[in-house]
């Protein structure tokens, strides 16, 4: 399945009808926005999660955050990132789009939405405290793909 394919399927599974604009597709997903965008045989999906907090909350979450993408545990499957013109975080996956049809695809850019809800919640609400039992569970933060 091409990306144009993908994203009619997905359309359709979704009962609404979604516009590739260049190889690009946005959907709105329970406050937030996902960005589909066509990597050839691939589907790169990504979300802003937002700016980090002030200076000295940055190590302890930047240590959540890299315990959290350790094979994915706390990140669903994708990545976070910062982008480096604005400083935002972002939640970022690749997927194959041989694997996907649009349940496939529903499923899939609903737990990515899910992901990156968490994930602005624990940066917006980020505190440089560590929680008693001695650390944040970043794997426990979201539920796994």
């Amino acid at each position: 399945m091409d990306f144009r394919k993908f994203i009619k399927s997905l359309g359709d599974a979704l009962g609404m009808r979604l516009e590739n604009a260049g190889g690009a597709c946005g959907l709105d997903i329970d406050g937030v926005t996902v960005m589909l965008h066509d990597a050839d045989d691939l589907v790169f999906l990504s979300a802003e999660i937002g700016p980090p907090p002030p200076e000295d909350g940055l190590e302890a979450l930047f240590r959540t955050a890299l315990k959290a993408n350790w094979l994915y545990r706390g990140t669903g499957g994708a990545t976070l990132a910062i982008n480096p013109e604005d400083g935002c975080i972002w939640l970022e996956k690749y997927n194959f789009l041989e694997r996907l049809d649009g349940e496939k695809g529903v499923e899939m850019v609903t737990r990515f939405a899910d992901t990156a809800k968490t994930w602005r919640e624990l940066v917006a609400g980020f505190k440089p405290e560590v929680p008693s039992g001695g650390e944040y569970p970043c794997n426990l933060l979201v539920r796994q793909v």
